[in-house]
């Protein structure tokens, strides 16, 4: 019958129109800073010495210099430990990523598939990072502070690099249960898109984490209290 084309037309173009997901952090607000505080001291130049496996994860790293600079401080990344740079304060910054799939992806890639479910649902993914902050007075080489900020994050995200098997439409649903066993594992995909989307936020977070250390240190007070003839340029930014 003539409708029959025209049904599969149909099906075809909100299969195209529903496969994907935006992606989605669930719990970001846990990671988000309520209050935002700048630097009583300015200006105050921050070497940051980061330590990670991965090129995303320094990223991350770089946002928290970012939020920073935004905050007053002069940031100096990399920073290289005995440099002819010269900052007040070195901050030690290691990201420690761990990316995990779902068993739920199975069941919302089959029978989930019947009701569009990685479209509008998402695939699930847990995404940790191990965070160790250590910051040191250079000027003294004494110890400010040292904390872990554990960052365990509910990710959602489809795109049509899964959703192509909601094609199990148009036949008996093979195509949709061997894709739910294979998307049980973590899309790498995901990684460079969650690091865009992190980037800022996780970085204001750990950024506050540690303005209100050297707030609580006292460090550039003294450099505040000299004329500005007397005090050192700032060294450089981040590049």
């Amino acid at each position: 019958m003539k409708w029959y084309p025209l049904a599969g037309l149909a099906c075809l173009a909100v299969l195209l129109l529903g496969c994907s997901h935006a992606l989605e952090v669930r719990n970001l607000r846990s990671y988000e800073s309520m209050q935002i505080q700048p630097l009583h001291n300015p200006p105050i130049t921050v070497g940051i010495v980061p330590s990670t496996t991965d090129i995303e994860s320094e990223k991350l790293i770089k946002g928290i210099g970012t939020a920073l600079e935004r905050h007053g401080a002069t940031v100096i990344m990399p920073y290289a430990v005995g440099s002819a740079l010269k900052p007040d304060v070195i901050a030690n910054i290691a990201v420690r990523p761990e990316y995990r799939g779902s068993g739920w992806n199975f069941l919302i890639n089959f029978p989930g598939f019947l009701v569009w479910a990685p479209a509008w649902h998402g695939y699930h993914y847990n995404v940790d990072y191990d965070m160790q902050v250590s910051l040191t007075d250079a000027a003294r080489n004494t110890q400010i502070d040292s904390w872990a900020v554990p960052v365990e994050l509910n990710v959602r995200h489809a795109d049509m690099d899964r959703t192509w098997t909601e094609i199990s439409w148009l036949e008996w649903g093979v195509i949709a249960l061997v894709g739910g066993f294979v998307f049980i594992n973590y899309d790498e995909d995901v990684t460079p898109l969650l690091v865009d989307h992190l980037e800022t936020p996780l970085g204001d977070f750990i950024a506050q984490q540690i303005i209100a250390r050297l707030n609580g240190s006292g460090i550039g007070r003294e450099a505040a209290s000299l004329p500005p003839d007397n005090r050192e340029p700032p060294v450089i930014s981040i590049h």
